[in-house]
């Protein structure tokens, strides 16, 4: 098995092994509210073997790791010492209780320009997922305190919903918001106006909320894609990030086009609702880009129908009827 290099083990033993390193802080400093022992497994090998493309600096690698870990033990700390969680802090111990009364937490990678964590479908155990993707990453903090939030939510909410509704729509709505189910058509609408209190914030109503939209867009320098459904965007920027070719012919590695997801100005967690396609080299000029490629697997990947009275040269609205299952 390859050896980790010199930079990366010397960087290790600095902003990893060492007790007064930032990670090491933060580490202590959940062990001390929750009076039980933090395990974050790290294999930095594996990690370096699945990231290295994406990093054109080693000097770089364990800061990264080591800020995204420490965000998320930030993160889970704030949340654990709010009061105002004492019920979802009650579900995070029975599922510690589990493991012998330890946290653990595994870091991984995963596709996507996203951080992510998640308990591992068997055992008690976090995953906190490393973006298969270049860094920075962005928004770490704000993906972490989302996530934890509908952390114990989901599975409930989905049993109250199944019981409701029966067996076909049990994989239905995570959150309870006026939204179309399979089969309804567009004309079928609700007679009944929400109250502004019964409606959760954006980034949870939209993973829901049916119909999608999506909007792309050739601006001046680049192209956006702007849409309503967090995870249409999110795979057709992991797809154009994985097969953008790299710019010939320079020092540093980089990609002729550079495919980023903006963050809304919505809501107060991860809500991302465009994506930006820009040079990858601010230094260089506009890369003439296909849009075919992108209307197509907005057709047929991801399923949307093309809106007519939205598109013009330059502009093209989609839209689809039916959520995707969660």
């Amino acid at each position: 098995m390859a050896k980790i290099p010199l930079k990366i083990r010397m960087d290790l033993r600095d902003h990893w092994e060492k007790e007064d390193c930032p990670a090491q802080k933060s580490i202590a400093a959940l062990k001390d509210l929750l009076g039980l022992s933090v395990i974050i497994q790290l294999e930095p090998l594996i990690l370096w073997s699945e990231l290295q493309k994406f990093y054109s600096d080693q000097s770089t690698f364990v800061p990264c790791i080591t800020t995204v870990i420490k965000a998320w033990l930030d993160c889970l700390t704030k949340r654990l010492a709010d009061d105002a969680n004492a019920a979802w802090t009650e579900q995070l111990l029975e599922h510690v209780n589990q493991s012998g009364r330890n946290l653990k937490a595994r870091v991984e990678t995963r596709p996507g320009p996203q951080v992510k964590t998640e308990l591992a479908k068997t055992g008690a155990t976090f995953m906190i997922g490393i973006p298969e993707s270049s860094p920075p990453y962005k928004n770490v903090s704000t993906c972490f305190m989302t996530e934890f939030e509908k952390l114990f939510t989901k599975s409930s909410k989905q049993t109250g919903s199944a019981q409701a509704q029966g067996a076909e729509d049990e994989d239905w709505a995570d959150v309870t918001v006026p939204s179309r189910t399979r089969g309804q058509t567009s004309d079928i609408v609700s007679t009944t106006m929400p109250s502004l209190d019964e409606l959760p914030r954006p980034e949870m109503l939209f993973a829901a909320q049916t119909p999608y939209h999506l909007i792309v867009k050739v601006v001046h320098n680049g192209m956006v894609v702007q849409g309503s459904h967090q995870g249409s965007l999110e795979l057709l920027t992991g797809y154009l990030q994985k097969y953008t070719r790299d710019i010939e012919n320079v020092s540093v590695k980089l990609p002729i086009l550079k495919s980023e997801l903006q963050a809304s100005h919505f809501g107060y967690g991860a809500l991302f609702d465009s994506l930006t396609i820009t040079p990858g080299d601010s230094r260089a000029g506009w890369a003439s880009i296909n849009p075919i490629l992108i209307l197509s697997f907005i057709e047929s990947v991801l399923g949307y129908s093309p809106v007519a009275s939205g598109s013009s040269e330059s502009q093209w609205y989609f839209k689809r009827d039916v959520g995707f299952k969660e």
